[in-house]
């Protein structure tokens, strides 16, 4: 075996075993194997029950509600469940969906003419992610080869819900329109635009008493206002570990991987604050997934909407170790798309 081969074969299996070693006590699933230069797939947790635990008693019941909440409605169809999980007032901002509990069962019933049986757990679950009212369920996604090969790659789904007085009283996901799909009237039962807070606001969003989710936070925000925000792909040392996984389809694996991928990125000044209005920063354990209010257009109408763009980050030695988002395959902010070089 040659020299360069062996240091690389040697490099890659370190980076494997840093992470499967960082992945012991973490909420997020042991990743897939590496391969340099590539994505990392994204892969469903091993054991998804016990990601209902927490040492705090209110988030290990709100994550267990949405559980049993996904797998009867969701994975079985089963309106009648609606009343035991939605407050009335359920507030849905998929704009593909209505907002009320009971419009929310009659379209349950309707789609789910002959409900199919509770799933004892969720086969493609990802993680659980709580954090005061609020509770982020992660799947895998699975999306066609753009090239027609019939072949398919993973992504990340991302469902969030806040929970008020043992009911999800709203939720916000990761959806966005597809070609062919048409926005639905549901007259007064409309979902809601998402809106997320501005400014130093913001700021308010970051405070935890535990002091290691509050720095994994702060970490997670600065990161942004510093990288995607401002472009300056060259502070990478200061927030990405050497083991650095993505799982965004568009990126390679490793922090070259991300600088590269960040070079797309226009230099802006660096602000306090981020770009895009934060509707959330949920952080467990040590995980952190930040939802930001953007705006997108129908692929076919050009009509406006606004979704909730979703970030997680896998935080370890006060570095982030690991990534996942919402992005298929050539789905990338216009300001990149602008941006792309020859050969890239």
């Amino acid at each position: 075996m040659s020299k360069p081969l062996a240091r690389k074969l040697f490099c890659l299996a370190t980076l494997l075993m840093a992470g499967l070693c960082a992945n012991a006590q973490s909420l997020a699933p042991p990743h897939a194997p590496i391969i340099e230069g590539q994505p990392v797939p994204v892969v469903p947790h091993p054991d998804p029950r016990s990601l209902l635990k927490s040492k705090l008693p209110a988030l290990a019941a709100n994550k267990q509600l949405v559980f049993d909440y996904w797998r009867n409605l969701i994975l079985a169809g089963r309106a009648e469940a609606v009343d035991q999980y939605l407050a009335p007032t359920f507030v849905e901002h998929n704009p593909l969906l209505p907002s009320g509990a009971k419009a929310v069962k009659a379209r349950v019933a309707a789609m789910a003419k002959k409900p199919a049986p509770v799933p004892a757990t969720i086969a493609d679950l990802v993680t659980l992610v709580a954090e005061g009212p609020y509770v982020v369920l992660a799947s895998v996604s699975h999306y066609p080869e753009p090239d027609k090969s019939g072949n398919t790659y993973t992504s990340t789904r991302f469902d969030m819900f806040r929970i008020d007085g043992g009911r999800i009283a709203e939720h916000w996901d990761s959806a966005l329109f597809r070609s062919g799909e048409a926005f639905t009237d549901f007259g007064a039962n409309k979902a809601v635009p998402v809106t997320g807070t501005s400014g130093m606001a913001q700021h308010a969003m970051i405070a935890n008493d535990d002091a290691s989710l509050f720095d994994n936070k702060r970490l997670a925000f600065d990161l942004w206002r510093h990288i995607p925000d401002a472009g300056r792909e060259e502070m990478a040392e200061l927030y990405l570990d050497p083991t650095y996984i993505q799982h965004n389809p568009n990126a390679a694996t490793g922090r070259a991987g991300f600088q590269e991928y960040f070079k797309r990125r226009p230099d802006a000044p660096i602000q306090i604050t981020l770009k895009d209005p934060l509707v959330a920063l949920v952080a467990e354990g040590d995980l952190v997934v930040q939802v930001l209010q953007t705006d997108r257009q129908h692929p076919d109408t050009k009509q406006s909407y606004s979704v909730a763009w979703f970030d997680m980050f896998r935080i370890g030695n006060h570095r982030v170790i690991e990534h996942w988002d919402t992005a298929s395959k050539g789905e990338l902010p216009a300001v990149m798309q602008q941006n792309i070089q020859p050969g890239h």
